[in-house]
């Protein structure tokens, strides 16, 4: 089975479909379920966020530093 690489927008609709259903998700989470690279995922909600379609914080509850990242309403 071969896999097509997905578009920009294709990939940035689809985090703000899974941001709308799991509310609060990281980096490496959005990653794992679009099955996409941190890095193309970590980019996409950089332009989501300068879009204001996203915003980000600090994950407390880890002793890690990892950026949660949450659609706006």
């Amino acid at each position: 089975m071969h896999m097509y690489r997905k578009s920009f927008p294709e990939i940035l609709i689809q985090i703000n479909d899974l941001l709308k259903k799991e509310k609060e998700l990281s980096i490496n989470q959005i990653a794992l379920k679009l099955k996409s690279q941190w890095r193309t995922a970590e980019k996409s909600l950089e332009v989501l966020k300068k879009l204001g379609i996203v915003s980000e914080k600090p994950n407390k509850e880890s002793n890690r530093q990892e950026r949660i990242f949450y659609r706006l309403k």
